[in-house]
């Protein structure tokens, strides 16, 4: 058996077990214990926690706020690992409990009054799974569109999670039925969902951001150049209280000037340069366990 497969095994064992014990205990206990395991695991996975460290050197100039920073993205991580786990429990009478506020609600509301859809980006920072949680609650009808893992079982279990909240998943793949039914879906007034911040089929176009040239994935930018509906950036970041802050951000600015290449390049720069901002802001909320900025390098 290759380490990567033993690897995923342990990742879908360690998510069923965090699953089993945060439905029988309390979510403040399962937190204590969740800053517990984030501790141990900064302490003990090396690579992971320099890989971390990495990556916050490109976005932090003082080393010792580097290493606070890094620390800090380890707990937030095994608190995302609860919360995500106990998806299923929230219903609509317990999901405020978790919520300190909706800011911008009235962009999607907008957005969903012109009957064109809407497309919701975020990227993986904060809790992005709770964030549809959140919004299918709200009463919203909600497609996200996810990228093929690794592991079948993995990506099966994250696909069940998300269709016990109603929430429809569509995997992206290279077939022209998961693209047509992404445009379907937004011509039907739903919102849909993605991430933007990696780029995972080898389709990505270049941006700058944190003052590096990476590769971005060209489909937050191609969707919405092939519909009508427009972009909001939004984000689910963690407070201090462990309550979570829903963020929407006014419509992206979209170059259409029908120049495909051109109106590409400028408006994967403008998601760049968003999604720049908010890591800034919660950069110990930003889970990306690899060195992001070699990786996705555009030379």
């Amino acid at each position: 058996m290759s380490s990567k497969r033993l690897l995923f095994r342990l990742g879908l064992f360690y998510l069923t077990l965090i699953g089993f014990f945060g439905h029988l205990l309390p979510r403040w206990l399962m937190f204590r214990m969740a800053v517990l395991v984030g501790i141990f695991y900064w302490a003990v996975m090396k690579k992971d926690r320099e890989m971390v460290r990495r990556n916050l050197g490109q976005i932090l100039d003082n080393p010792l706020e580097i290493d606070k920073t890094t620390r800090r993205t380890f707990i937030h991580y095994a608190k995302y690992l609860v919360d995500y786990t106990r998806m299923d429990l929230l219903r609509e009478n317990n999901f405020f409990r978790l919520v300190s506020g909706f800011q911008g609600k009235e962009h999607i509301d907008r957005a969903l009054a012109q009957g064109k859809g809407a497309i919701i980006l975020t990227a993986h920072l904060g809790n992005w799974e709770m964030g549809g949680v959140f919004l299918r609650l709200m009463g919203y009808s909600l497609t996200v569109i996810t990228a093929p893992d690794v592991a079948a079982r993995l990506h099966e279990y994250r696909i069940r999670l998300r269709q016990e909240q109603k929430i429809k998943v569509i995997t992206l793949n290279d077939t022209l039925a998961s693209s047509l039914a992404v445009l379907q879906a937004l011509k039907g007034n739903e919102l849909v969902a993605l991430l933007g911040d990696r780029e995972l089929l080898g389709k990505g176009i270049p941006v700058e951001i944190f003052s590096q040239r990476v590769f971005f994935p060209v489909g937050p930018a191609l969707l919405v150049r092939l519909s009508e509906a427009v972009l909001i950036p939004t984000f689910v970041l963690m407070n201090e209280d462990d309550k979570y802050l829903c963020r929407a951000e006014p419509p992206l600015s979209i170059q259409r000037t029908g120049n495909r290449d051109e109106d590409l390049a400028v408006n994967a720069q403008r998601i760049a340069n968003v999604m720049e901002k908010f890591i800034r802001s919660y950069p110990d909320q930003w889970f990306t366990f690899y060195d992001y900025f070699s990786r996705h390098r555009a030379l």
